[in-house]
């Protein structure tokens, strides 16, 4: 029993020594198959050269170099859209919109057609600038009132008007500086379409058109007369005056012992003493005993609102009870 337990006691150690030898085999074994890097280190992560990341950089870079410029002219593009779109805006609050028409007659005429001139600055649109017949604001719902009168830049636009002989503003250059804010450079934006001339504010240079005599009873005797047709729209602030404009041309009528004709229709054409702005304007005839039209013939003309838009303006008109 107890050689038996001996031999026992010494089998262990002669096994660990055999374990030690196979492990120590098993390590030398696999260092042989690494590389001198992994058996130090454990093995490095893996990478790249120098070169290839040299490379997609120069890559990266030559694409932002081509699509940086794209980028740009796309916001930029925006950018002169939004300035051409406040802009239209702008004119058809100052001068209406010529398509906005009912039973065929234009009925648009923005903040001219109320004041009869331009106004003097484009906050005029919005604010109250203590004048008669004021409308506004006079620019789409929801404009937003700190951008209306700037670019997209955000800087205010150049507006200047100039004066007719009247001394009425009938004219206005409207523009954006551009990107850069500098006058006078290429990327200005001062589209034809968006000026303001005077055919656009004080167009009616002419009026034309009859008028149709009823007098009282027949003339018994052939007659001479004068037409004349008076006008009465807003004078610049607002306020309506009334202005004569007298065909000088002598009409016949050509009554006779015996006549029983009252009613007469004559034509006329005369230009009135300043252009009529465009809006709604109220003419009415009148006849005269001179070319001057200055002695009244009396009787009872009918006026009538007419819309005001092109250089001539023609009517229809008549008066009645004119004394034969």
């Amino acid at each position: 029993m107890i050689r038996a337990r001996r031999k026992r006691r010494l089998m262990f150690p002669a096994a660990s020594c055999r374990e030690s030898s196979i492990l120590e085999k098993k390590v030398s074994y696999s260092n042989r198959s690494l590389t001198p890097q992994q058996a130090a280190g454990n093995a490095l992560a893996p990478g790249f050269t120098l070169i290839e990341v040299i490379v997609v950089m120069a890559i990266i870079s030559i694409m932002a170099g081509i699509m940086i410029p794209m980028v740009y002219r796309v916001w930029e593009s925006n950018d002169e859209e939004t300035t051409r779109t406040r802009m239209r805006e702008l004119k058809t609050a100052l001068v209406g919109d010529r398509r906005i028409v009912q039973n065929g007659v234009r009925t648009h005429f923005g903040y001219t057609g109320d004041m009869g001139q331009l106004p003097g600055s484009l906050n005029d649109l919005i604010v109250d600038p203590g004048v008669s017949n004021w409308n506004g604001p006079y620019l789409p719902a929801g404009f937003d009132t700190t951008t209306f009168n700037k670019d997209a830049w955000d800087r205010a636009f150049e507006y200047v008007t100039a004066t007719d002989a009247s001394g009425r503003r009938s004219a206005a250059v409207l523009a954006s500086h551009g990107a850069d804010g500098i006058a006078g450079t290429a990327d200005d934006i001062g589209d034809p379409e968006v000026q303001i001339s005077p055919t656009e504010v004080t167009p009616v240079t002419s009026l034309l058109g009859n008028i149709s005599v009823t007098f009282a009873s027949a003339p018994q005797a052939a007659r001479n007369l004068y037409l004349g047709v008076a006008a009465r729209y807003r004078n610049g602030a607002g306020v309506a005056v009334m202005r004569t404009c007298c065909d000088s041309a002598v009409k016949v009528i050509t009554g006779s012992a015996g006549n029983s004709q009252v009613n007469y229709i004559q034509d006329f054409s005369c230009a009135p003493p300043e252009a009529l702005p465009v809006g709604f304007a109220f003419v009415s005839p009148g006849v005269f005993a001179d070319s001057s039209c200055s002695v009244s013939l009396g009787g009872t003309p009918l006026e009538l609102a007419v819309s005001a838009g092109g250089s001539t303006l023609f009517v229809n008109l008549q008066i009645q009870s004119i004394s034969p």
